[in-house]
């Protein structure tokens, strides 16, 4: 009987930082040949704890090949080695904000940028 390794609660304290917890998981699980919404994409880009979801995705014991995590799909996980998510997402700023929703991200100086 095959089991799956269960990852302990604790190892995912960051979900309690996490951007996305007044969304629904279904917004960051779409169709193949389908994106999550801009909006969507958006909180991730500007969640606190980005870095520590997209290592979850490629570190899981449950080997995460679907959904958006850290803002980026199963197909640029496959494309991009960790470390060059990691970078990737540097530069992945919130795009065309949308009025009623304030964005916080950090700058490379670790300074927030407001977008509201």
């Amino acid at each position: 009987m095959n089991s799956i390794p269960l990852m302990s609660v604790s190892s995912m304290d960051w979900l309690d930082d996490a951007a996305c917890q007044e969304l629904e998981i279904a917004d960051f699980f779409v169709q193949a040949g389908h994106v999550i919404s801009e909006d969507v994409l958006n909180v991730c880009r500007a969640c606190p704890v980005r870095e520590s979801c997209l290592n979850h995705a490629y570190n899981s014991a449950l080997n995460v090949t679907g959904g958006y995590f850290g803002g980026l799909s199963p197909g640029q996980r496959r494309e991009l080695s960790l470390l060059e998510a990691l970078e990737f997402i540097k530069t992945d700023f919130v795009s065309a904000p949308r009025a009623d929703i304030k964005y916080e991200v950090y700058g490379e100086d670790d300074e927030p940028v407001i977008y509201s």
